[in-house]
């Protein structure tokens, strides 16, 4: 019998009110249905989403905090000890990106290693009402050093299972190089 290498990340979700966290949550993909009657998040949520990907089992265990000051500590320690970031943004209102530039100024402070991270816009169901260009987004990751930026809609599923495909990629790419292996493609 063939064992298969489990790979365990832990991925800290930063995103301000209303960008759809908690939808992310009830996606399709991280749990195999979507529920646009989520309400808010109150406080933090921790989940776990597992996948078969690159010759191994994958899991993430993901977390998001309400955007509250009461919560800010616990979400530092959260980026000074996860394997990669998700910077999650509302393509329809400006705002929500203008706030993840703090953010990303914390993380740089805050983890002096490299960590990946995702600068990710949601509601891309809604382009007919998109505030954020793709130049401003282009911008952001630029002055920041993000991995990558990329566009999703939690609402129709469309590019999340990408998105978690992405960040696993590169975390996997940074694990194996510290064991001196290499991704299975597969």
């Amino acid at each position: 019998m063939k064992m298969i290498p489990e790979y365990i990340f832990f991925i800290c979700i930063i995103a301000d009110k209303n960008v759809g966290k908690k939808c992310l949550r009830e996606s399709s993909f991280v749990n195999d249905k979507y529920s646009e009657d989520t309400g808010s998040t109150l406080g933090f949520s921790l989940f776990l989403k597992e996948v078969e990907a690159y010759g191994g089992k994958i899991r993430f265990h993901l977390s998001m905090f309400n955007p509250d000051k009461h919560f800010e500590r616990l979400q530092i320690i959260q980026v000074k000890t996860s394997d990669g970031i998700l910077l999650l943004y509302d393509i329809t209102n400006r705002k929500s990106l203008e706030w993840l530039s703090r953010w990303s100024q914390i993380i740089k402070t805050e983890r002096k290693d490299y960590i990946p991270i995702l600068l990710v816009g949601n509601k891309l169901d809604l382009e007919e009402k998109r505030e954020v260009s793709r130049a401003q987004v282009e911008k952001l990751k630029d002055n920041q050093n993000i991995t990558l930026s990329m566009e999703i809609s939690v609402k129709t599923g469309e590019n999340v299972e990408e998105m978690f495909m992405h960040i696993a990629r590169i975390m996997m790419k940074k694990y194996l190089s510290k064991s001196n292996l290499q991704i299975n493609q597969d």
